[in-house]
């Protein structure tokens, strides 16, 4: 079993400090000396005002690649039930002021098996994250490569058009699921040889649509497909 980063997926906040050089500076009258003495720290923590903060771009690689082995026990555990599992993801996170995720969702992911994939994120909730400064959320972004642990053959390949009509039979329920989201929602399948559904993962467009995910996560899985003779396929849909 191989994961590998993909490091253009990477998406972290940082800081920058400058410095300006010049003349020296005028002479402070008793005045202005007086003005200016330090005041006594009360150990109060300055109020933050801005909603995304910046994140140490080391600590947040660190915290992934830790992370990388309880993504592998996800693969593992999913390739269990289905043997080709396999693909890509790439995973939004905000990271709070403790350090912990306040929210993710995979922005994208061809693995198609919406518990593995919800076993990710949980594997990557169970990991500390540096706290964001200068804001109350820092993101992260970063994406694996995951191969199928199993020496199998992998399913066929099928283009959307494949599945278009079935799709189009569940329109309504879709939009039922989709409520008021916007945005394009994606879909990757595995449809057993009897049209059946083997696994389906479902990736949002954005944070306000990752709700919508386990409702069409459900309608597909209770949706036929056309067969795809003696081996199972994959396919990847928009909805």
């Amino acid at each position: 079993m191989r994961a590998r980063f993909r490091h253009t997926l990477v998406c972290f906040g940082s800081l920058c400090l400058s410095a300006c050089g010049g003349g020296e500076p005028p002479a402070k009258s008793q005045h202005d000396a007086n003005d200016h003495e330090p005041e006594e720290h009360t150990g109060a923590v300055p109020e933050v005002s801005a909603e995304i903060g910046a994140l140490n771009e080391d600590q947040v690689t660190r915290a992934f690649q830790s992370s990388l082995k309880g993504l592998e026990r996800c693969l593992a555990d999913g390739a269990k039930r289905v043997e080709f599992l396999g693909g890509s993801v790439a995973f939004f996170l905000k990271i709070d002021a403790h350090g912990k995720i306040a929210h993710g969702h995979l922005e994208k992911s061809t693995l198609g098996d919406w518990e593995t994939e919800k076993c990710m994120l949980e594997a990557l909730r169970s990991r500390d994250w540096p706290a964001p400064v200068g804001g109350k959320v820092g993101l992260a972004r970063k994406g694996f490569d995951f191969d199928p642990p199993n020496d199998v053959r992998p399913p066929t390949e099928w283009d959307a058009e494949r599945v278009s009509g079935s799709i189009g039979h569940r329109a309504q329920d879709i939009k039922k699921c989709k409520g008021g989201a916007g945005g394009q929602f994606n879909a990757t399948i595995y449809v057993d040889t009897n049209g059946s559904v083997l696994a389906v993962g479902v990736t949002p467009p954005d944070e306000q649509g990752a709700g919508a995910v386990e409702c069409l996560v459900d309608v597909l899985k209770r949706t036929k497909f056309n067969s795809p003779g003696s081996w199972p396929a994959k396919v990847s849909v928009d909805l």
